[in-house]
């Protein structure tokens, strides 16, 4: 059949139409398997789920209203009445919702019992209110808790049916995809079968005249543009050949004018290079630099011959190789290098190439020197530093003296001087807290606050971070809560840093967020790292403001006099985070509330 064919377009579209037509059977088997298995699935799920489920529901009802009348006998009256009420709502909910699900012969039966033991459970509930309350505990003993179990043993047993119900027709279900397996696979065997001897037959006919092209094709690629195809058939190999041929002649042509092209640019490429003032290396995937401009060859002195050495030759830095090694975006780190007896300090930029199947190819690296940037900040630094230590003495000794008028160890002062000391006080403890978050701030800076790396539970630390605020947030009616944190996170961190960052974020948003709004705190898995959050119904922050909030001494919404602060602790946070090697943003819209966000690397064994 296929030798009749002169096209190989047709032997091709036959071989294809053939294996069509097999895939389309065994598909159409499957999915009749898989509508059946997905009837007996839905059976499983759908029927008697809301059952069990409604049940469930109900018995946790029932509880926490047994645990309102003990609340009622330990002298709680108002609370357990309002709470019993509450669960007798939901309860009645969840008996509506079985009723409405009645799908199991008996099941309305079962609905029946709990539905009139239930209600003689709340005429007892309403005796056991009316009687004194020296006889309560006899009464809740004697009557109530015999309808209590015997209320909870009609849920169960209404649970009950309804698991039987689930496991018979789970086990059916598991006996057609059985079954469907079987079918599924013999047809899908026999379909393969098919496939594969049609398959062969079809590619020796072919594949014969293309064996024959492929030979002469391998002279061509070895640079032998003399060679000629001599492949003679009727199909479109043999045009192939034909257009081959004409292409070798073209290259021949073509090759002496690329030539010529490719030394200009070259001669162009090194130009642009050598004409940028920053020290620039490019390596391949050994690690070797394969090329440098003028400025880097200067700085470390290595000539033309000297190249293709390894990385660490020239820069003696294991963790920023690790890091060119191991990451596929862009990425941008200050180092200090000591080069003939002088510190430098550069700000790194490197960026990888790849080629089309997503293999590095090389790494472009950009050095530029920040050295006189480094040693203003230093400076700056220092004279913070310097500063804050000179401010801490005399605010020490304004806050005693303040301290001893305002406990009237000097004498006696009238109510207006007491106001006006009592303001001082205020703006002495303000400029206190400023100078300490501008000492921290300069010792994360200056690497003098030694960060004590270690595995930390990110869940204990949220925990016991956030168990200070509740009386703050109770006073101020402000919800502050749990949001979806994953068990089992366990970073590589200093905890009490994070500890201080994430209580920071919570009071920053308690400071703006009015009363009755919600601040939430959550974390998860984000690949190697974990990201934490604090997400509040506040203010929220302009725009314009996002950008700047992680610099010192600025503050989102400063015409709101209600809220107060340094303008540092968020600058802070930022210089604890990345000194995990992780990163701080906000996600926030104002009037609708804020999303802080950090991430820091997750405990991976091996650091």
């Amino acid at each position: 059949m296929f030798d009749k064919v002169k096209t190989l377009k047709g032997k091709i579209f036959i071989g294809y139409l053939l294996v069509v037509f097999i895939l389309i059977m065994v598909s159409l088997w499957a999915i009749n398997n898989f509508i059946n298995l997905s009837d007996s699935i839905n059976n499983i799920m759908v029927e008697n789920y809301q059952s069990i489920k409604a049940s469930e529901s109900m018995i946790e009802s029932l509880e926490r209203q047994d645990s309102a009348m003990l609340m009622i006998l330990n002298g709680h009256n108002s609370e357990g009445r309002k709470t019993f009420r509450e669960n007798e709502q939901e309860f009645l909910k969840w008996l509506a919702r079985a009723e409405d699900n009645i799908t199991i012969k008996g099941e309305s039966n079962y609905i029946k019992e709990i539905n009139r033991n239930y209600t003689s459970y709340l005429e007892l509930f309403n005796d056991f209110n009316g009687i004194e309350s020296n006889q309560k505990r006899d009464f809740y003993y004697t009557e109530i808790m015999n309808n209590f179990y015997k209320l909870k043993n009609s849920i169960r047993d209404l649970r009950a049916i309804n698991q039987d119900t689930m496991v018979k027709a789970q086990k059916k279900a598991d006996s057609r995809a059985n079954r469907a397996i079987i079918s599924t696979l013999a047809i899908s065997v026999a379909a393969i079968i098919i496939a594969l001897i049609f398959g062969f037959y079809l590619s020796n006919i072919i594949l014969k005249p293309i064996k024959r092209l492929k030979n002469a094709v391998q002279s061509v690629a070895e640079r032998n543009f003399n060679q000629k195809i001599d492949v003679k058939s009727s199909d479109e190999i043999g045009e192939l050949a034909t257009e081959f041929n004409n292409m070798i002649e073209r290259l021949q042509e073509y090759e002496k004018i690329n030539i010529n092209k490719l030394v200009e640019e070259r001669d162009k490429s090194e130009a642009i290079v050598n004409n940028i003032t920053s020290p620039l290396l490019v390596t391949n995937n050994d690690n070797k630099v394969t090329m440098m401009n003028q400025t880097a060859k200067d700085l470390f002195d290595i000539k033309e011959e000297e190249l293709n050495i390894h990385f660490l030759e020239i820069i003696n830095n294991e963790e920023l190789l690790k890091k060119l090694t191991n990451r596929d975006e862009e990425i941008d780190q200050t180092i200090d290098l000591e080069i003939n007896d002088k510190e430098y300090h550069f700000k790194v930029s490197s960026n990888s190439v790849f080629d089309e199947e997503g293999n590095r190819k090389y790494t472009v690296t950009i050095m530029e020197d920040v050295t006189k940037l480094k040693e203003i900040d230093d400076m700056k630094s220092d004279f913070v530093s310097t500063v804050s230590h000179e401010f801490r003495t005399p605010l020490t000794s304004m806050n005693m003296s303040l301290n001893m008028l305002l406990g009237e160890d000097v004498g006696e002062i009238n109510e207006e001087q007491r106001e006006l000391l009592e303001a001082t006080s205020e703006d002495c403890e303000r400029l206190n807290n400023l100078v300490d978050d501008l000492l921290d701030l300069s010792k994360i800076e200056s690497g003098k606050i030694k960060m004590e790396f270690g595995k930390t539970d990110v869940k204990k630390v949220i925990n016991s971070t956030m168990k200070p605020f509740e009386n703050q947030v109770k006073e101020e009616n402000i919800q502050l809560k749990e949001d979806n944190i994953e068990e089992g996170l366990i970073a590589w961190a200093d905890s009490n840093k994070i500890s201080w960052v994430i209580s920071n974020l919570i009071g920053n948003a308690i400071r703006y967020t009015p009363e009755d709004g919600k601040i939430s705190v959550g974390a998860r898995r984000t690949g190697s790292n974990i990201e934490v959050y604090v997400e509040d119904t506040g203010i929220g922050i302009s725009e314009e403001y996002q950008d700047k909030i992680f610099d010192k001494f600025v503050r989102a919404n400063n015409n709101d006099d209600s809220a107060s602060g340094t303008g540092l602790g968020l600058a802070i946070s930022r210089e604890i985070i990345e000194a995990h090697n992780g990163s701080i943003w906000v996600d926030s819209k104002e009037g609708e509330g804020s999303k802080f966000y950090f991430r820091i690397p997750r405990y991976r064994h091996v650091v």
